[in-house]
């Protein structure tokens, strides 16, 4: 007697599929920096920045009421802000725009610290660094009106290329 039907392949491991297996999923990478820690620094940086800038600024006036304004003090603050935001940051985007505006913030707090440095030694302490802040600062003022010029403006605009290149240098490598 014969079967009506042929004997079906036994159990056993099925065809193949037309691919293969996906690849397993790859690493994250590592984080990039850490932007509020680099923001955070980059403030302190610009602080001591204007502060060695208000130094230098103190150093270089006479007793007779002259002055002089340097460059490289105002490059300076840029430079350290572009270090701290390079170093910590990593490769955020907006970190060198960041740069910029504190490497000229730090240079402008420079000079009105140097300014008020130089109003407490001109008067021989009889006007506090901080009462030169808060009582005198239409003296500040004006004597940032009037040293205001294409130098000065060119001091600031290096101080915060200098720091927008070092984020971009720093932070891309």
């Amino acid at each position: 007697m014969s079967q009506p039907y042929q004997q079906q392949p036994g159990p056993g491991a099925p065809g193949q599929q037309p691919y293969s297996a996906p690849p397993p999923y790859a690493q994250q990478p590592a984080g990039s920096g850490n932007t509020g820690l680099a923001v955070g620094v980059g403030i302190v940086a610009m602080i001591v920045g204007a502060v060695i800038y208000g130094a230098i600024m103190r150093a270089s006036g006479g007793d007779a009421g002259e002055y002089t304004l340097y460059a490289y003090p105002a490059a300076a603050a840029g430079i350290l802000v572009g270090l701290a935001f390079g170093k910590l940051g990593g490769r955020n985007p907006a970190l060198p725009f960041v740069a910029i505006v504190l490497g000229i913030l730090g240079a402008i707090m420079g000079q009105f610290l140097g300014y008020a440095l130089l109003i407490n030694h001109w008067t021989d302490g009889q006007i506090g660094i901080a009462t030169a802040f808060t009582d005198e600062f239409d003296l500040l003022k004006e004597a940032f009106k009037e040293d205001f010029d294409a130098l000065v403006a060119a001091m600031y605009a290096v101080g915060g290329a200098a720091g927008f290149a070092l984020t971009k240098r720093l932070g891309s490598s």
